[in-house]
């Protein structure tokens, strides 16, 4: 089948971006996360050498679907920074083989009504 083979060439990169949604730069800020373990914002930003927004903005992503986490960290003096740390690499594959089921169980349910949503469109 023709129209299906395009995931043959997948790699674990296109797997991250399909299942969660994220562009290659937050893709970037992953792995280097990942590569470094920990670090503020600042940090990542000069490392990747990109603006400190942008990055935030990938961080934002990547905690929001679960590859990233943020702690909180308390200054003596006042005020307050986050850490940002990557989730386990074995909970980030739980989290995608999660996501692909419920895909699966979403399209073989449009599958079982397929007949009744095509002659509902023709109306």
């Amino acid at each position: 089948m023709k129209i299906l083979e395009s995931y043959k060439n997948m790699d674990c990169q296109d797997i991250l971006e399909c299942v969660f949604h994220l562009n290659r730069l937050d893709l970037e800020v992953y792995r280097k996360l990942n590569e470094i373990k920990k670090a503020r914002v600042g940090t990542l930003a000069k490392t990747l050498g990109k603006e400190r927004s942008t990055v935030y903005r990938s961080l934002q992503r990547l905690v929001a679907c679960g590859l990233c986490s943020k702690k909180t960290m308390t200054i003596k003096t006042g005020g307050y920074y986050h850490v940002y740390f990557c989730s386990d690499l074995k909970k980030v594959k739980n989290r995608i083989e999660d996501c692909i089921d419920e895909w699966y169980r979403y399209m073989k349910q449009n599958i079982r009504d397929f007949e009744k949503k095509i002659k509902a469109l023709k109306k």
